[in-house]
């Protein structure tokens, strides 16, 4: 459906809502029995004056309405905006029903920083957006039946743990060599001992405690335990603040000598470590657990 559509199918799906009011004579004021929009909510939320008795809501004002929720000053402004931005509002609109869920976003979004950005890369909020619902989505499956439930076992717990690694742990502070610990049923256990769970009905997949199904805790309930190795951009940034800050006189490509261990290599191989005593990112070695030293033990080695 074209997008402008779907949101005067929306408006029209809201002024219906508006229209099961009624006023409750033992409470004293007007209530909804809605079907789709908790319009009660969405009125208080934005200050609209329903409890008065001349107030009237044509559909007009459910357009305007639809456009505040998904972040419009005014109905005109979102049928003319760009294709990606009403792609965005539609996906949006599709998972607002009540006030709650818009704050919800509203936080989220704002605590990102991408709402600084919303008009001009509303491609990227979208798929911000996308991977926000999908995890919310996926985080629901573990209190499902275990009958509509399958636990991956052999190659298909490998990929969906790997898949896992790329898509949801971007910082990489969550390794599968990690040793986390579960406050619901207080165990430690390596990640890699994670349960991989499937829904049937959707092929979402989650990472779950290992005592699943006697345990409904998910992996953004864990808690990481041991020193863990970053990898990735978040490594690289870690080593570069590190040059701009300490070792002003070292480039990433510079030659260093551990003083520990003796060995000599480029400052950009060695290690970076997330220590979950101090909640800090450490440089070591590259030869690190094996070497203990640290960034401040590195010495360049002239060319």
């Amino acid at each position: 459906m074209e997008h402008i559509s779907y949101f005067k199918l929306q408006a029209k799906i809201l002024l219906k809502d508006y229209k099961t009011r009624y006023f409750n004579e033992e409470k004293k004021f007007y209530c909804y029995h809605p079907n789709h929009f908790d319009i009660g909510g969405l009125f208080l939320y934005y200050e609209y004056p329903d409890q008065d008795e001349n107030f009237s809501f044509t559909l007009m004002n459910a357009q305007h309405l639809i456009a505040k929720m998904v972040g419009y000053d005014k109905w005109e402004d979102l049928i003319h905006a760009s294709e990606s931005e009403q792609e965005l509002a539609e996906f949006l609109l599709n998972r607002f029903r009540d006030s709650q869920d818009i704050q919800n976003w509203e936080e989220t979004l704002s605590f990102t920083g991408l709402d600084r950005y919303r008009t001009e890369a509303a491609e990227s909020v979208l798929e911000y957006a996308r991977q926000y619902y999908e995890l919310e989505e996926r985080e629901q499956i573990v209190r499902l039946p275990t009958d509509r439930i399958t636990v991956l076992s052999g190659k298909q717990r490998k990929e969906a743990l790997m898949q896992f690694d790329d898509e949801h742990n971007p910082s990489g502070l969550l390794r599968t060599d990690s040793v986390v610990y579960c406050s619901h049923c207080r165990q430690s256990f390596v990640f890699s001992k994670s349960k991989v769970i499937k829904d049937k009905e959707t092929n979402l997949t989650m990472v779950v405690c290992k005592n699943y199904p006697n345990c409904k805790n998910t992996y953004l309930d864990l808690k990481v335990l041991t020193p863990t190795i970053l990898y990735g951009d978040e490594r690289m940034k870690i080593l570069e603040e590190d040059i701009q800050g300490r070792l002003p006189h070292i480039e990433i490509d510079s030659k260093v000598r551990c003083l520990h261990c003796g060995e000599e290599y480029s400052y950009k191989e060695a290690k970076v470590v997330f220590s979950p005593d101090d909640h800090e990112e450490h440089i070591h070695c590259k030869n690190y657990p094996q070497c203990d030293g640290l960034s401040f033990d590195l010495i360049k080695v002239d060319d």
